[in-house]
């Protein structure tokens, strides 16, 4: 049965339900930020706010698809916006951050059932932080940008969270949690959510770029993130 060729000819989502994997062993679920449990590319909103967009938005578009090296696509996108001020990320998060259909409903109900909960984001910490504030989420990492005087210099802090930084991430949480790989589900939606989705027991591509979808076994391409409680609600 081929699951992708009949995946194409349909306009709902289409899931095999796997019988030998067990939904109910799951202990963490870790989560990307932009277009997944947000609808918005966070630096791309930034980046409106001070007329920048065309420029970083094509970066960001390229990224995702896997054209273009995560960590310099982030490195060039911050060196454009080096000098804003950041006042303009709150503004950004109150007007432009909506989240996805779904996303709460999907956190309270895995919350609810024990189950951990982290975002990782190859976006800037700031927003991450919020979120995870907004939506009771334990666990977060994300970029930490260097801002002196309220204004962005351009410099990271630490590392660039690209592919196999989040996929670390997972590892490290593992360790905390006490948990094995294959008791994470990951859900995300471009080419810097490849290496998690390499390494978990349930990687979920979410209105995903064709590249990473390639890796995932379950594809939500037009219902919302509430689908996925069906995985693991058995009444």
């Amino acid at each position: 049965f081929d699951i992708e060729n009949f995946r194409l000819s349909c306009d709902i989502d289409l899931n095999i339900f796997d019988n030998n994997f067990d939904y109910q062993n799951i202990g963490l679920m870790v989560s990307d930020m932009d277009s997944t449990l947000i609808t918005v590319e966070t630096i791309d909103e930034v980046a409106k706010e001070v007329g920048l967009k065309d420029e970083i938005s094509l970066i960001t578009e390229e990224a995702m698809l896997g054209q273009l090296d995560f960590t310099d696509s982030f490195t060039k996108r911050l060196s454009i916006l080096k000098g804003t001020n950041n006042s303009i990320f709150e503004s950004v998060y109150k007007n432009k951050v909506e989240l996805s259909t779904g996303a709460e409903e999907l956190i309270n109900y895995f919350k609810s059932n024990q189950i951990k909960t982290a975002v990782v984001s190859g976006g800037l910490k700031f927003f991450a932080e919020k979120l995870t504030s907004q939506l009771g989420i334990e666990n977060f990492r994300a970029n930490d940008v260097e801002i002196i005087n309220q204004t962005i210099t351009g410099n990271i802090k630490g590392n660039v969270i690209d592919a196999k930084e989040k996929a670390k991430y997972i590892g490290e949480l593992c360790d905390q949690y006490k948990l094995k790989e294959n008791q994470v589900i990951a859900i995300g939606d471009g080419a810097n959510d490849i290496e998690m989705m390499k390494i978990v027991g349930l990687p979920v591509a979410y209105h995903a770029k064709p590249i990473l979808k390639q890796h995932c076994n379950i594809h939500i391409n037009f219902g919302s993130l509430r689908s996925l409680i069906d995985f693991f609600d058995e009444s």
